[in-house]
């Protein structure tokens, strides 16, 4: 990850809004986007009450999450441009399957890193979601590019951010699994070469931008199968959100 000046990937709507590298000077406001956005009003982040006030401490440990995602080299923000300020971020990781039995890096996070409840619980549903239609499996694939958190501020919504994001980060993981931009990864990675980009989109706005990128439902997962709190994540997601969709984009 650069300190700043980040790769312009493309700019849209009439080029009032850029895609870029995120960068070590970007890194804070785009955590800030999670702060005001994601973790208020996404599915799961409901549903594990990261959202109220009192929940604070989930919200850090999945900000680390972020952080160490973020060294990946692989995130991208989506900038107004007139202004310079992030209106959207996508935090992508690099997986690849662990050597000798190592557990994955969701896995590992989730034992080493969260200690709240609500943390916990949304690094459980990102596991059993990923790991019921295992892709690595499927493809017959050792890596692939994670799009894992997708936000854009709700003052910026419905104005294609969250596709654009999407757009880029499939172009970005295509450049890496031919070997091109691996500079900018981290050094213990930059000879993993993604076959796949996969998410899990919990809300019909990002299962929306999805499929805008053409990416494949493997796994359509139900809000009545987990639960919180003694509740049913669908007792409190807004029931417009019925179901979350493991999706995968091969390269």
């Amino acid at each position: 990850m650069r300190v700043n000046n980040g790769r312009l990937w493309g700019k849209f709507s009439n080029d009032e809004f850029e895609v870029r590298s995120l960068t070590e000077t970007d890194l804070e406001e785009a955590l800030e986007v999670l702060d005001k956005s994601f973790f208020l009003y996404e599915s799961v982040s409901i549903a594990c009450e990261i959202n109220l006030p009192q929940n604070g401490q989930a919200r850090s440990e999945l900000r680390e999450l972020c952080r160490i995602t973020a060294d990946d080299g692989v995130s991208l923000v989506a900038k107004h441009v007139k202004s310079g300020k992030i209106v959207g971020v996508s935090f992508n990781k690099i997986q690849y399957i662990p050597p000798n039995g190592e557990d994955p890096f969701f896995v590992q996070f989730r034992k080493e890193r969260t200690k709240s409840p609500q943390a916990q619980s949304l690094m459980d549903f990102m596991i059993d979601v990923d790991s019921e239609t295992d892709v690595f499996e499927l493809y017959k694939i050792d890596t692939l590019l994670e799009l894992m958190f997708l936000a854009t501020l709700p003052e910026w919504g419905r104005r294609g951010v969250a596709s654009e994001l999407a757009r880029y980060t499939i172009q970005l993981a295509r450049e890496l699994s031919e070997g091109v931009g691996v500079d900018e990864v981290h050094p213990q990675l930059r000879d993993k070469r993604p076959k796949a980009v996969t998410a899990i989109f919990t809300s019909i706005f990002s299962q929306k931008a999805g499929r805008s990128q053409n990416f494949k439902v493997i796994n359509s997962v139900p809000y009545t199968r987990f639960t919180f709190n003694g509740k049913t994540f669908d007792q409190t997601i807004n029931p417009l959100h019925k179901t979350s969709e493991h999706v995968v984009f091969l390269l």
